[in-house]
């Protein structure tokens, strides 16, 4: 089975779509699935990830610097270019509002974040919503452009 071949059906009833391959479940059976507390925000685990990635970038940049040596240098740079997304994934959960329920908190590590890799998080946050809000439009979706 090809991934591009398969087709997530929001009503089970329809039945277009040939040469799609039917799935014998709805993306609602899917999330119903889920247990529920998986869709809730956890400030304790959040700030977890927060602060455990910030405390690995800080550790990253004294190892570095401990060891001045060309060898570890590049493999820095692919570490803590990791980092750095995680830390945009962070900062990608607080814009959606979904690493807690309160905003100011996520505002304030989005905006924590985005500072580390150097993007301004309210203007990504307006415009990531816009994408959203036009995804698999060719002609309103600012983020995505095919070739």
């Amino acid at each position: 089975m090809q991934l591009d071949t398969i087709q997530f059906n929001q009503d089970p009833s329809s039945q277009s779509g040939e040469g799609k391959e039917k799935l014998p479940f709805t993306l609602q059976d899917l999330k119903a699935a889920i247990p529920a507390e998986c869709f809730q925000p956890s400030v304790t685990k959040s700030l977890y990830y927060f602060f455990r990635d910030v405390l690995i970038v800080g550790l990253l940049y004294a190892v570095a610097n401990y060891l001045d040596s060309w060898y570890f240098w590049p493999i820095f740079w692919v570490m803590q270019g990791t980092m750095f997304w995680a830390l945009f994934v962070v900062g990608h959960d607080c814009g959606h509002q979904s690493f807690s329920k309160h905003k100011w908190l996520n505002d304030l590590v989005g905006h924590i974040t985005h500072t580390f890799i150097l993007v301004p998080y309210h203007g990504w946050r307006i415009s990531h919503r816009t994408h959203h809000k036009n995804t698999g439009s060719l002609e309103n979706d600012e983020s995505w452009y095919p070739v």
